[in-house]
């Protein structure tokens, strides 16, 4: 998954939000590559430490991205 600019991904991200759905920041790590996934939802971070090799990433100069688990209403 390819990481976008902070603030663009943040505006989509923040519309899912509203609309009911959980969201979760995720990025790609500046030291090792490896794909991240912040652990708090509906929440977008400037930095994040990867769980990996402990390097620190700029999101805001690197981009990011996000996934959703959207919420589904059923009818009974």
């Amino acid at each position: 998954m390819k990481d976008h600019p902070f603030y663009e991904v943040a505006r989509e991200a923040e519309t899912w939000a509203k609309a009911g759905h959980t969201v979760f920041q995720k990025f790609t790590c500046a030291g090792c590559g490896s794909r991240q996934t912040m652990g708090q939802p509906n929440k977008f971070f400037h930095f994040g430490q990867c769980e990996a090799c402990g390097a620190e990433t700029d999101l805001r100069a690197r981009g990011c991205n996000y996934a959703v688990i959207a919420s589904i209403a059923t009818a009974h």
